[in-house]
């Protein structure tokens, strides 16, 4: 005996069951676009960045105050410091293309491109600041 109702059967007996409008469940949100890699690139560099010249800014302070004249301006570590902030200004940059990089990309979400733009520029802005500070204070 054959109970026919009208509908014809699910194609797999595992097969989920056919919905009738109502709210989206996790499975009919469709995806987001993938993450532009040019823009994780950026927000990990901004990172990465502001910790190495926060550690710069930390190590030139330690010297200053280390020796009661202060630091000699030829002295190995002050070319060192003095040259580990070039290269963080260069990376820092270099973090402000790559974001750049990432808001050009087509059919890819822009957010951490955004983020690391805006990481960066605050990085180089607080490196530029501290170093305005600097010579206001006669250094």
């Amino acid at each position: 005996m054959s109970f026919d109702t009208g509908n014809p059967p699910p194609t797999s007996p595992y097969s989920p069951p056919q919905r009738q409008g109502g709210p989206p469940f996790a499975g009919d949100v469709p995806q987001g676009k993938k993450q532009s890699g040019f823009g994780i690139a950026s927000f990990i560099m901004s990172i990465l960045v502001g910790i190495g010249a926060f550690t710069i800014i930390l190590v030139a302070g330690f010297a200053e105050a280390s020796s009661p004249e202060g630091i000699n301006e030829e002295s190995p570590i002050a070319i060192i410091v003095g040259l580990c902030i070039f290269g963080v200004i260069g990376l820092n940059l270099l973090g402000i293309g790559l974001g750049v990089a990432g808001l050009c990309q087509p059919n890819r979400s822009r957010i951490f491109a955004i983020l690391g733009l805006v990481f960066n520029g605050l990085v180089i802005m607080g490196i530029i600041g501290i170093m305005a500070i600097g010579v206001a204070m006669g250094g």
